[in-house]
């Protein structure tokens, strides 16, 4: 008899839905190997048929959208207006994927002609267009049950590159995984297409992430969520007999900086927001701000102050899961203890896996006397340095990479050493604003330096897609035996880069 487990409403600490199968490993070994069987049929498919599937996905999402943002909001305690929002970002970013994939922007098909004058020496028929890498393990986000869950950016770019797709189900929500999951295989099946390129296995086996690290036909990993899984699938991934990518973006801790001319200008209003910034979706976003520097004048004492009197009537949510509760009320009493810490407390939520709001305030010499100070901590948490202006340049150097870093600046503040270190670590920087939203662009990067990503890509906008993807060379092959983007006859009709010249017409 198979092994199940149960989903649990984080406001009441009850039981939602029935049990939920747990997969064994002949079960995950088995949907791996169908998928395996499939990926050239699915490879092959054209742009038009591949936007086809993608909108189709998006359209099966968004009508089941009331059912998926109820049982969400009962498996996650996420407001209803939030996983409601959440559901057309995942759907709105597959129709990007559609959109890019339509005009075969993503084989960026480049061609460059034979030419015997060409120096140093004679050049071959050269053409290059980008091929699926095959079987990719997705595994689901807590924090995103939906925009970073099984049909989430992750899933959507490895389908947009062509790539059969087993998803590990969070268990946080597995009934919302499952309905995404029935949502995504009836438009497979509608477009005629196999189901096998797209898999779902559900289980709070640890195992369950080995068994999908190591299968010989997984040729890539995608993942969001913690450092210590993150590190675990890169380890896996590097013991293979083949070691394979893992693009995985586990965390970091935001910093914001606010020069003291600012503050001097707003540092109420500046206080209020970043407070808001932290305690979004009770602190549970990887691009919640976990590091505030602010001077250490008579400015920063006012941020500090108008903070601590905006903090003390906040309550949050409760957070996703049990485990994540009790990790963040360790790590808030460990630091809690360090030299030259002080607290400021919000309102405690006593229901389910509620905690309290806690901003630590520390002056930037006593960060020392505390290591996890300075490492990411998943909940409604954030960390005030006070810190000479002249030493925010010596702050910046010495942290380590982020995905995303803030400065709260006037126009007359030198910053541009400043700005040109947070580039050093940060994929995004924002300029007098807070990082907790990302918007779904192709001008989007949502990744940053170790340990905030694996790699140098993107989690998050149309680039994402291109982790999914290698470049293949076709050199001096005869028109009929070359991919249909590399023909002569163009007969996408998509635009390629034909001697260093962009164009959607045949070759002649």
């Amino acid at each position: 008899m198979s092994k199940t487990f149960t989903a649990v409403n984080p406001a009441t600490g009850q039981a939602v839905g029935g049990p939920i199968a747990e997969n064994n490993f002949e079960e995950v070994s088995a949907a791996i190997a169908a998928a395996h069987k499939v990926k050239e049929k699915f490879a092959a498919t054209t742009p038009t048929q591949r936007a086809a599937l993608l909108n189709a996905i998006a359209d099966s999402i968004e009508s089941q959208k009331e059912k998926l943002a109820d049982i969400s909001n009962q498996e996650t305690a996420l407001p209803i207006a939030r996983v409601t929002g959440e559901v057309m970002r995942t759907v709105i970013q597959i129709r990007a994927f559609a959109e890019l994939v339509k005009t075969g922007g993503h084989l960026l098909p480049i061609i460059d002609l034979a030419d015997p004058n060409f120096l140093p020496v004679a050049r071959p028929d050269l053409r290059k267009s980008q091929q699926p890498l095959g079987v990719v393990s997705i595994f689901a986000a807590s924090n995103f049950p939906l925009a970073f869950s099984v049909a989430g950016g992750d899933s959507a770019s490895a389908l947009a590159a062509g790539c059969p797709v087993v998803v590990k189900a969070h268990p946080s929500h597995p009934n919302t995984c499952e309905m995404v999951y029935q949502a995504v295989v009836k438009a497979i099946t509608e477009q005629g297409l196999p189901k096998e390129i797209f898999t779902l296995v559900q289980g709070v086996n640890p195992e369950i992430t080995h068994w999908l690290a190591k299968a010989p036909e997984v040729t890539a990993i995608g993942f969001t969520g913690s450092g210590m899984v993150g590190k675990l699938l890169i380890k896996l991934a590097q013991e293979r007999q083949v070691p394979i990518p893992v693009y995985a973006e586990m965390g970091s801790l935001n910093p914001v900086f606010f020069t003291p001319a600012v503050l001097a200008e707003k540092s109420e209003e500046l206080a209020k927001a970043a407070m808001d910034s932290a305690l979004l979706g009770s602190g549970q976003f990887c691009t919640k701000p976990g590091i505030m520097v602010v001077p250490n004048d008579g400015a920063g004492d006012k941020f500090i102050a108008s903070v601590q009197s905006y903090i003390a009537d906040q309550k949050v949510g409760p957070l996703l899961n049990k485990g994540i509760a009790t990790r963040f009320i360790d790590a808030i009493s460990s630091i809690s203890k360090a030299n030259g810490v002080k607290l400021l407390t919000g309102t405690t939520n006593p229901d389910g896996f509620g905690v309290t709001p806690t901003i630590f305030v520390v002056d930037w010499a006593d960060v020392k006397n505390h290591d996890d100070l300075l490492e990411e901590h998943f909940g409604p948490t954030s960390v005030i340095i006070r810190a000479p202006f002249d030493q925010y340049l010596s702050i910046a150097k010495s942290m380590s990479g982020q995905l995303a870093s803030a400065l709260h600046a006037t126009a007359a503040d030198n910053v541009k050493d400043l700005v040109a270190a947070l580039t050093q670590k940060a994929g995004r920087l924002i300029w007098n604003g807070f990082p907790t939203s990302v918007s779904v662009t192709a001008a989007q990067n949502h990744g940053g330096q170790w340990p905030a990503s694996s790699s140098h890509t993107t989690s998050v906008g149309l680039d994402s897609l291109f982790r999914f993807v290698r470049p293949v060379v076709y050199q001096s092959f005869p028109d009929n035996q070359l991919p249909a983007e590399l023909q002569n006859s163009n007969p996408y009709g998509i635009e390629r880069i034909i001697n260093g010249v962009r164009s959607n017409k045949a070759i002649s």
